[in-house]
Order: C-alpha cells, then sequence, then structure tokens
C-alpha cells in the first residue's frame, strides 16, 4: 500500500497573493499526511466497493423474479 501512496500530497496546490493565480509547491511527505492519505484512500475504495455492489442486481431479486 505505500507504494498507492508515494505522490498523493508532495505537491501541494498554493495560492500566491501577489500574482493572484495558484502555483504548486513542494511539501514533504510528513507521517501525519501519509496516514491522512491512507484514510481518504481507504474511505475512497470503501465507497468505490459500496457503489458497485449497488449497480449490480441483487441475486434473491432475479431468482424470486424467474419464479412461475
Amino acid at each position: 500500500m505505500g507504494g498507492a501512496l508515494w505522490g498523493t500530497r508532495v505537491m501541494e496546490i498554493v495560492k500566491k497573493h501577489d500574482s493572484g493565480g495558484l502555483v504548486w509547491k513542494r511539501i514533504k511527505l510528513t507521517t501525519t499526511r501519509k496516514a491522512n492519505a491512507k484514510k481518504r484512500l481507504l474511505r475512497v475504495w470503501q465507497n468505490e466497493a459500496v457503489l458497485k455492489a449497488c449497480s449490480q442486481p441483487s441475486p434473491s431479486a432475479s431468482a424470486t423474479a424467474n419464479k412461475p
């Protein structure tokens, strides 16, 4: 799982006050940021699993629909 986290928060978008635009700034991947990235990835994967399960028809509903 460490490979999935390598680049998650190495770059951060920062708003520059003088130019008014957005600029990429390099930041260190600290243990706190790494832990937050892990939690965020787990939430995303869990949400995707729920959406995938909800999009598939349930086997019990299709079995009862085919009965005469």
